[in-house]
């Protein structure tokens, strides 16, 4: 991934001690309630490589946690998130695993809530940075840098053109960039876009409206 500023070398104003560990994790459970919509209940987290090493002292632990209840990376209620969670009713647990993954700092979050669910993979790349590079079994590599949307649709060539075709007619020179994933669930794509601005509500009434899109879910920029 690309920076973009002396400030994305940096890192961002964030509470520590590590913004490999602690404010990119952050940022990974921010996106992941941002997405899902709500405050989940019931939260699984594995960890992968030097997060699962180290993730108690670094503060990974509480990191992901404040993420997933709201707090941006310089919020000091981060430091209480684990009590903060309790007290809203989230359940949540910490998973080690051994299994080497493509990235030393990756976490698996599940989420629900009720009959809702949600489940991605991201990894903290430094400087306060990170990367959600699977959502529901898509391939995706996502910065949380853009308000970002992701369109769920049924496949073929036909509905691909005309959803394409919207796209450039919603989204014009707004448009940071576009990826078509595919699933293992045959019949099922994804499209998401990354936009320099938010739609109306107008815009996704339009993309909803067509009858191969089965959901549009939104993630606002960290």
């Amino acid at each position: 991934m690309k920076y973009r500023s002396v400030f994305d070398i940096i890192g961002p104003v964030m509470v520590g001690p590590s913004s490999s560990h602690t404010a990119g994790a952050v940022r990974i459970g921010l996106f992941t309630r941002y997405i899902f919509g709500m405050q989940p209940e019931d939260v699984k987290i594995t960890l992968y490589g030097s997060f699962k090493e180290t993730y108690k002292g670094h503060g990974t632990d509480i990191a992901l946690i404040g993420g997933l209840l709201g707090y941006n990376t310089s919020d000091k209620r981060i430091r209480t998130s684990m009590e903060d969670a309790k007290a809203a009713g989230m359940e949540f647990e910490f998973i080690e695993s051994g299994i080497e993954h493509i990235h030393p700092n990756t976490a698996k979050i599940e989420v629900q809530a009720g009959r809702h669910s949600l489940d991605l993979i991201g990894k903290s790349i430094g400087g306060g940075k990170m990367v959600i590079f699977e959502l529901l079994g898509f391939d995706v590599n996502l910065s949380g840098d853009f308000p970002t949307y992701f369109i769920f649709y049924k496949f073929n060539d036909k509905n691909k053109e005309e959803l394409s075709l919207k796209i450039v007619e919603l989204f014009g020179d707004k448009k940071v960039s576009e990826k078509y994933s595919s699933s293992i669930l045959e019949g099922t794509n994804l499209l998401v876009v990354e936009s320099l601005e938010k739609l109306n509500k107008e815009s996704i009434q339009k993309i909803t409206e067509l009858g191969f899109v089965n959901e549009v879910k939104f993630a606002d920029k960290l």
